[in-house]
């Protein structure tokens, strides 16, 4: 009775076997588990299904043999992955993505649009830290746009569960390459409803867009610090004013981080008052929801 039990569920063990294989990235002994379940039994579906998937994309890795290969094989490898449902067996062979992009010379250079870079294939594995360094480490490029990199880079952080570092970064890419940043894809939660909250709240801000305005309406929303510790110099921004060789929102935000810094730290109302002329200037409506914040807070 015991060996009657066994011998139906050795298809179940040999297929759980294979799985463990396929978790363990051993997508050889996977693919050999499978062949053994087959010619044992050979009308099991679970074992056909699975055979038939590890066989296939065995082959497909196997076949590609860097660095005679081009780096565009991995990527429309990569592509056909995404329809791929069985998480293990995605997970094996992103694993080897992984390891053929590092045989490249400076693959954290090599970048496909949309989102074809060795750092979402870090994700994709889970391997979070790595990833974050691999996006920063394609910032060197000149070709890699920065502010989507560095919000890769903060999604990196966020999944890694250092939230408050990837803010940081966040603000950096809104304020350096705003335009580039892929909002809907962004991982972080507070920055993603910052975003709905400014499209739905903050006034005068269609021409500019709303990303530019982000480091701004983040500040007013407490989720991002101004750089109060290093201001920048009135007298510099207020030539940029008149110039207008910056975006108004990034200029605003200097301003604003003047503004503070006068407001709290210096104390020094006569040029505050000057500096919020500039403020309202560029842009009242901001400027407004500006003077409702510090008057909320009671100072």
């Amino acid at each position: 009775m015991q060996l009657d039990l066994f011998e139906d569920n050795r298809p179940n063990i040999l297929l759980n076997i294979a799985e463990e294989y396929l978790v363990g990235q051993e997508l050889e002994k996977a693919l050999a588990t499978c062949q053994q379940l087959l010619e044992e039994y050979p009308q099991n579906r679970h074992a056909s299904e699975l055979c038939y998937l590890t066989q296939r994309w065995h082959g497909i890795i196997t076949a590609i043999h860097p660095p005679s290969c081009e780096p565009e094989q991995l990527k429309d490898i990569r592509d056909d992955l995404e329809s791929v449902s069985h998480k293990a067996l995605k997970s094996a062979v992103t694993n080897r993505l992984v390891i053929l992009l590092q045989t490249f010379t400076e693959p954290d250079h090599i970048y496909f649009p949309p989102r074809f870079h060795l750092g979402h294939l870090l994700l994709d594995s889970g391997r979070f830290t790595e990833a974050y360094k691999s996006f920063c480490n394609a910032l060197g490029s000149p070709d890699a746009p920065r502010g989507r990199f560095l919000a890769w880079s903060a999604d990196a952080l966020t999944l890694a569960g250092r939230t408050e570092d990837a803010v940081a970064i966040y603000l950096q890419a809104f304020l350096e390459d705003p335009e580039t940043v892929e909002m809907r894809d962004i991982r972080h939660i507070d920055i993603l409803e910052l975003n709905t909250h400014c499209s739905f709240y903050a006034d005068g801000i269609e021409v500019d867009g709303e990303a530019p305005w982000l480091p701004v309406w983040g500040w007013m929303q407490g989720l991002f610090l101004l750089p109060l510790h290093n201001p920048p110099v009135f007298d510099e921004l207020e030539t940029l004013v008149k110039s207008r060789t910056m975006p108004t929102p990034r200029l605003w935000f200097l301003l604003l981080t003047v503004a503070e810094y006068l407001r709290t730290i210096r104390r020094d109302d006569r040029q505050m008052a000057s500096v919020r002329r500039l403020m309202k200037r560029l842009n009242s409506d901001m400027f407004e929801s500006y003077m409702q914040k510090i008057r909320g807070s009671g100072q």
